[in-house]
């Protein structure tokens, strides 16, 4: 769900906080085997 601002949206260093989904998917099943499909059409996908 998303949190609209409740929470802090960025770590200690100012650096948004996101996770990146495609190397842990290439760690958890080999370089290439999954494919990230985001569904959010926002141009500003980090602030989600």
């Amino acid at each position: 769900t998303a949190d609209h601002g409740m929470a802090d949206m960025h770590n200690k260093e100012g650096v948004p906080d996101v996770v990146h989904l495609r190397p842990i998917m290439d760690d958890m099943l080999g370089a290439g085997a999954a494919r990230v499909i985001l569904p959010i059409t926002d141009p500003y996908v980090v602030h989600h």
